[in-house]
């Protein structure tokens, strides 16, 4: 059987494992914020780079495309 001092306990370790998960988003958000804020900064200081960036994502996506859909073909 479960003593009221369980019970305590289990509620206890309940509110600090919510409090954790609260502290966890927040400090999530906060990076999330400083993440997005200093990518578009540095965009804003070396546009030639980022379209460089850019430009070689997609031109690499359209070329692992180009090789699975060669692949399914022949």
């Amino acid at each position: 059987m479960e003593t009221s001092e369980m019970k305590a306990e289990r509620e206890e370790l309940r509110e600090k494992v919510d409090a954790l998960k609260k502290d966890v988003a927040e400090v999530a958000r906060i990076a999330k914020e400083k993440i997005v804020d200093n990518t578009a900064q540095w965009a804003k200081a070396h546009p030639t780079a980022a379209i460089g960036i850019v430009a070689g994502l997609a031109a690499s996506i359209g070329f692992a495309l180009g090789l699975l859909v060669g692949r399914n073909r022949g």
